[in-house]
């Protein structure tokens, strides 16, 4: 199956990597990579992939799916310096693809936030499993076919909570699978990542500049560390997106509804239909 990112041509440049970020969404990464854009780096996070439209969530996809579902050719060095090549920093992505990362990138500097288990998996929920509940019903299950860019995200969140939830979704079980899961991935971090190249941060512990200037090697700034992105944030990243999908189905199903039932009329009138 062709890939998204082998049709990106080959850059001219690529930005060294100055650090990349191993932690799940809702671990503070949006706060992070906010912190990281005013110390001056340039971070590549979900909020990337949401400005960017279908081109990124697409080549997301297709680094998901091999990493996790062993669909199709896994990432190596050249894809990930085709998209990330503007960038210095990566964040997230990684989560979705970890011995990629980690093969593309052996001598890097990377950090890990890690969360209280149970407390993850019920963000997780109250984020990503509304966003899959949304992606599900009536009306977006019929209005994200007609836009690309919500279809393919539907299809990264579907696959990645079914994996994370082993298939349990919204369930009892699926909670008790978000954070067993949970704590298998950050096991498998600190196994694999050399402890000499890894920085690990509690979130219940405290996080914020004190924990990160000094291992960038960078002063710390006199302003506040940025939002913790809560789940109201985090919808509210989220809406336009889906209101514009709304719109594009309200439109497409209107525009292929109103022939039909005016043909119908017309074939009634016309003695060609009787009830």
């Amino acid at each position: 199956m062709p890939r998204y990112i082998d049709t990106v041509p080959k850059p001219t440049h690529v930005k060294p990597k100055k650090l990349i970020v191993l932690s799940a969404p809702r671990t503070g990464t949006h706060g992070l990579y906010q912190a990281l854009k005013i110390l001056g780096f340039k971070p590549y996070h979900m909020a990337e992939v949401l400005k960017a439209g279908t081109p990124a969530v697409k080549i997301l996809n297709d680094g998901l799916n091999a990493e996790y579902f062993h669909e199709g050719k896994p990432y190596g060095r050249e894809e990930f310096d085709k998209w990330f090549a503007d960038y210095d920093v990566i964040i997230e992505m990684p989560f979705f693809m970890l011995r990629s990362t980690l093969k593309a990138y052996p001598d890097a500097k990377f950090l890990l936030t890690e969360r209280n288990p149970e407390k993850w998996a019920k963000s997780y929920r109250n984020t990503i499993g509304d966003m899959v509940i949304q992606f599900g019903s009536f009306p977006l299950s019929v209005c994200r076919h007609f836009d690309a860019f919500t279809y393919y995200l539907s299809q990264t969140a579907f696959r990645l909570y079914d994996y994370m939830s082993n298939g349990y979704r919204m369930t009892p079980e699926g909670q008790k699978f978000l954070a067993e899961n949970y704590k298998e991935y950050i096991a498998e971090v600190k196994r694999v990542v050399p402890p000499k190249q890894l920085k690990v941060c509690k979130l219940e512990d405290g996080f914020g500049w004190d924990e990160i200037c000094p291992y960038l090697g960078v002063p710390v700034p006199d302003t506040p560390w940025p939002s913790l992105n809560t789940p109201e944030e985090f919808h509210e990243i989220g809406a336009p997106k889906i209101k514009a999908a709304l719109m594009k189905g309200f439109v497409a199903t209107t525009s292929i509804i109103v022939p039909i039932v005016a043909v119908g009329i017309w074939a009634f009138r016309k003695g060609k239909l009787s009830i």
